[in-house]
């Protein structure tokens, strides 16, 4: 599987499913804006890692790379 497009839904390791908003690449790695689709809603931006054709989603968990992450997603989706 190529990366996530929007629209297109993942089921992560803790079993919840996600859709994605949107994707960017920075720094030469691919990244994927995530959103629940359930309640409370919850954001999550992974890592997208194509494996012998088999798409890995990495959470991201550093705190400043998420920030840096949510103002080029803000940006892209303000254009």
């Amino acid at each position: 599987m190529e990366k996530l497009e929007f629209g297109e839904t993942a089921v992560l390791e803790d079993g919840k499913e996600y859709v994605c908003f949107a994707n960017i690449e920075e720094d030469g790695n691919n990244y994927a804006y995530l959103v629940s689709n359930f309640k409370p809603l919850e954001v999550r931006f992974a890592k997208q890692i194509t494996n012998n054709g088999e798409l890995l989603l990495e959470i991201v968990e550093d705190q400043i790379l998420k920030e840096h992450l949510f103002d080029l997603f803000k940006e892209k989706i303000g254009k």
